[in-house]
């Protein structure tokens, strides 16, 4: 017998790859290359890809990401997956005609899956395994239970109703010439409660063919289910596989457990390469920007999409953060704050024991090592993160920091009085400062952000101190792309992951992409080389975000740790922005590294807090409005340390700014640069 298949499933729309729920809320996680590159480092079985976008365009929203492709369709994505998978795949969406299924297995797909046409034209199903094989055509089948209990097959991404039952539709496409099922519960769909086992069970009784089951998985356990319980041939999930560190293995572990015989997968085989490898050709053009940023700005765009805002706080579409809006102009981050404020008390007293769990799970009863270890840059979140793990759980933790050189004066001293007022272990890790300047350099003309390293080490370094020292579990604050843009749900739990570090934090840039510019080599990157994944397996290391699991306020937080234990705030106002109490442990995130993402996007530090309090009650959108026109355009005075930092002119760094500028924010008219304004509209 063939051994059961574990698959993921990624989900696209508008060429980015998103989170589903009910296939009706849908949340932008990021750029489905890098997640596809990392499915292919774990060896997956099999890897879907659908995409639920109406219109076959894509738009990757930034273009200082090293992994993108430079098509704009489905047939452009295709080809550019098979650059980095190295396992079957099977594509789905808008599939009509057979050219369009010649088209994809022309471009690198080994199957395609029909659902909606095969409803409208039954027939095309025997007209498409007659001329490719029934091998290649897999039927999709979206099935919801009524809360009646009645089963029903939709099309149409689930608009449309066909008063067909899953099964009876399953022996017919089997008759028609389909290979394979791909059933999916839509009721289930981001729910986390795990397979519908009888609507798979009913499916796989009546028809011969393999079976995959799709939609609710939550947790590993839910997996094994499918196969033993619903009698699949394989099963899949989509949501869970971005949430969690090494979730692929775990979830084959879970039903190898079970008695489930299953591929083996292993993670430090010599063939699967981790770490993107770049070419020479990638650098040159990175680098090349400099002779770019000598010509003359353009004096014409060839195309602009006007900028939409969120109609409740003031996210613009294009943004540095995945974002997407509902059909009522909310964006999801305005969404997720609703679920979150939405939680009651029970609730999240249920969560908080649930974290108690956690940390009681990983404790140390010996004595032998630290119970944890808490990532801190010594800002407000840092001293509310150890004040909840030492004072309100009674744990040992080892703080760990990493030091970018960027301290402010108040930063710096709070961040060593931590292990003071806390009474607590702390390890600083702090980079040769000559490296530190070349990085500064290097990420401005690579990436347009002089805080690479700072935003990949402070991700890295506290990672490889668990792994050295044996310690499982890593403590981080809020999931700051869940709190600003809405990317997870608040019943997903998202953890610290290699994926989320590299595509988020690090561009798509690693540590190799550096060696060999301005003479770095592979030894000063050493604070930013991540553990190996068969490292974070066998320790089992995770990295919890406790913003899950307790009712996270920054404003309120800073407070407490201003009145509890003296924390200092900055006694000077920012530049660009109204809060006193962010980012002290880097003069530069709310000055001039803020001040590029205005130059790329057309927004600022202003947006993103006053987004913030709109949502927590504490402010009105008119108010916010006038404040992001006050602070979101202002080019700060930190710009005179760094440019003496790192030895260049501001000549030198307007001129590399502007090349990052995005052509559907800013045109180049009678010579200067204009956008769109939230406050025109």
């Amino acid at each position: 017998m063939p051994y059961p298949r574990l698959i993921p499933t990624i989900l696209l729309k508008n060429g980015l790859l998103i989170r589903s729920q009910k296939f009706s809320v849908h949340q932008d996680i990021g750029n489905p290359m890098s997640t596809i590159k990392r499915f292919s480092d774990w060896n997956v079985d099999e890897l879907v890809l659908i995409d639920i976008t109406a219109e076959d365009y894509h738009d990757m929203r930034r273009d200082d990401l090293y992994f993108k492709y430079s098509s704009s369709d489905s047939l452009g994505l295709i080809k550019a997956t098979r650059q980095v998978c190295m396992m079957p795949l099977s594509v789905g969406g808008r599939i009509r005609t057979l050219e369009d299924i010649r088209a994809r297995l022309a471009a690198g797909a080994d199957k395609c899956i029909v659902n909606t046409q095969a409803v409208l034209e039954p027939e095309f199903i025997t007209q498409a395994a007659l001329r490719f094989g029934s091998q290649c055509i897999v039927a999709n089948i979206d099935a919801l239970r009524h809360e009646d209990g009645r089963l029903e097959v939709f099309s149409h991404s689930a608009k449309n109703p066909t008063g067909m039952h899953p099964a009876q539709w399953a022996r017919q496409l089997e008759q028609l010439g389909a290979g394979e099922i791909f059933l999916n519960s839509i009721d289930r769909d981001g729910s986390a409660r795990g397979y519908d086992i009888d609507l798979v069970r009913c499916v796989t009784e009546a028809v011969s063919i393999p079976v995959i089951a799709c939609g609710g998985v939550g947790n590993y356990q839910h997996f094994p289910t499918g196969i033993i319980e619903g009698g699949a041939a394989a099963i899949s999930a989509a949501n869970i596989f971005h949430f969690f560190e090494n979730s692929y293995a775990f979830a084959k572990k879970a039903c190898t457990d079970a008695g489930i015989r299953m591929r083996p997968s292993p993670l430090d085989s010599i063939w699967l390469r981790r770490e993107p490898e770049y070419s020479p050709q990638d650098r040159d053009h990175a680098m090349a920007r400099v002779e770019r940023a000598k010509l003359p700005p353009q004096t014409a765009t060839t195309w602009r999409k006007r900028i939409r805002w969120c109609s409740r706080c003031t996210y613009p579409g294009i943004s540095a953060t995945p974002m997407e809006f509902d059909e009522h102009g909310v964006c999801m981050g305005c969404r997720v704050s609703d679920a979150k404020n939405a939680i009651t008390p029970g609730e999240w007293s249920r969560r908080k024991e649930l974290l108690r769990a956690i940390l009681e799970e990983n404790r140390c009863r010996d004595g032998s090592r630290h119970d944890c270890i808490i990532a801190v840059s010594g800002g407000k979140d840092s001293w509310f993160q150890t004040h909840v793990i030492k004072n309100e759980f009674g744990l040992n933790p080892l703080l760990v920091t990493y030091n970018g050189n960027n301290y402010t004066d108040i930063g710096w001293k709070n961040l060593w009085r931590m292990r003071e007022v806390f009474g607590v272990d702390h390890v600083v890790y702090s980079p040769s400062v000559e490296v530190l300047k070349k990085l500064n350099r290097l990420g401005v003309i690579v990436m347009g952000d002089m805080n690479w390293h700072a935003h990949v080490g402070i991700n890295t370094v506290p990672v490889r101190e668990a792994a050295q020292r044996g310690i499982p579990l890593i403590i981080w604050g809020e999931h700051g792309y869940a709190d600003l843009c809405g990317q997870f749900a608040m019943d997903d739990f998202p953890e610290m992951t290699y994926r989320q570090r590299l595509e988020h934090f690090g561009r798509g840039y690693e540590w190799n992409f550096f060696v060999g510019l301005e003479g770095i080599t592979a030894q000063d990157m050493d604070a930013y080389k991540y553990p190996t994944d068969k490292e974070l397996f066998d320790n089992n290391i995770r990295g919890v975000y406790i913003g899950n699991y307790l009712h996270w306020e920054a404003n309120v937080h800073g407070r407490m740790m201003v009145d509890k234990y003296g924390f200092e705030v900055n006694t000077v106002p920012f530049e660009r922005t109204y809060r006193l109490m962010s980012n002290l442990d880097d003069m530069h995130e709310n000055g001039m590294h803020d001040y590029l993402k205005y130059i790329k996007f057309g927004y600022g530090r202003g947006t993103d807090h006053t987004s913030k309090d709109i949502r927590a009650g504490i402010m009105s959108r008119d108010e916010a409005i006038a404040l992001v026109r006050k602070y979101d355009h202002v080019k700060s005075s930190d710009l005179k340390r760094w440019l003496d930092y790192v030895g260049w002119t501001e000549e030198q760094f307007d001129a590399i700014a502007d090349t990052f500028r995005d052509s559907r924010v800013w045109h180049w008219e009678n010579g200067t640069w204009h956008k769109d304004n939230i406050w025109d509209k």
